[in-house]
């Protein structure tokens, strides 16, 4: 671990990931725990991150730490203001605030990115902007479309360089909220994989009258159209066919874990939507480098 020039931290609301990296773009080690805002005690994030570092790296007193996500949000350990799109690795490498660490390092938070829509109307993202100027470096491409999955899910369009608009979908969110909170997962036996239920979810998805498409969940099971064992697969083609039948793009990249990207795959197929996966990490890694070169003008 002697080899390590600086960290770099993802810390969101639920998960804290760090990674060891040289200057020149290797990682060297990552840790990842189940260490996310909502378990840090009054704010005590300098403590946790000293304690987290000392039992993995041992000497790190003296390496930069540059950090991005929910940490620099208002629950976070400091509220950096959103740069508003259309915005730049610039611009975004502008916005960072630096602090020095108890232990005499330096650390830098990157801010998160706003968008006011053309009904006025914001949104906002913290974490998937780096991930984004990431792709653009390893895509070496002006302009794209991406779509980054998770708990709330990203829509984002950058053009000629410029992060330039982006809408979110609470999908992730909104699928363990049925699926654990309401009648649709009440009493479900124990569900199995099946790409059947997936794709007649998506293919019945769209249009206005989504809540009562949602109450289908629970009709086909009760008529024998959907099986028990299946029910959650059709309500996930459902909220990810409703996401993803409002793309104007019929091309696109998947950004994030293998996992979700990869039934996110399997739902732009069955909608003719030509899409390539590239994995969070990579992305993110990627543009916290070229964050960092923009900062020290290397």
């Amino acid at each position: 671990m002697n080899r390590v020039d600086w960290l770099i931290i993802d810390w969101g609301t639920t998960n804290f990931r760090a990674f060891a990296m040289q200057n020149d773009g290797v990682l060297i080690d990552k840790i990842e725990k189940p260490l996310g805002l909502l378990q840090v005690a009054d704010g005590q994030f300098a403590i946790e991150l000293e304690s987290t570092l000392k039992a993995w790296l041992g000497e790190y007193q003296h390496l930069p730490v540059y950090m991005a996500g929910m940490v620099g949000s208002a629950q976070g350990w400091v509220d950096v203001p959103y740069v508003a799109a259309p915005v730049t690795p610039n611009q975004l490498a502008q916005g960072a605030h630096q602090f020095v660490l108890p232990w005499g390092a330096n650390a830098t938070i990157i801010p998160g990115v706003s968008y006011q829509n053309l009904q006025g109307d914001f949104d906002v993202m913290r974490g998937e902007e780096v991930q984004l100027f990431g792709l653009q470096k390893m895509l070496d491409k002006a302009s794209f479309t991406a779509v980054l999955p998770g708990t709330h899910s990203k829509h984002v369009n950058v053009e000629h360089g410029e992060l330039t608009e982006f809408r979110t979908y609470m999908t992730g969110e909104m699928f363990s909220v049925l699926a654990e909170h309401s009648i649709l997962g009440r009493g479900l036996p124990q569900q199995v994989v099946s790409e059947p239920a997936f794709l007649r979810g998506i293919e019945e998805s769209g249009g206005s009258d989504f809540t009562a498409k949602l109450f289908a969940v629970r009709t086909h099971r009760l008529f024998g159209r959907v099986a028990p064992e299946e029910v959650l697969d059709y309500l996930s083609g459902l909220l990810i066919g409703q996401e993803l039948k409002n793309l104007e793009s019929k091309s696109l990249y998947l950004v994030g874990g293998e996992g979700l990207c990869q039934r996110y795959q399997i739902a732009c197929d069955a909608l003719s939507i030509k899409s390539q996966h590239v994995h969070g990490d990579d992305a993110f890694l990627v543009g916290m480098r070229q964050i960092k070169q923009v900062m020290s003008n290397d």
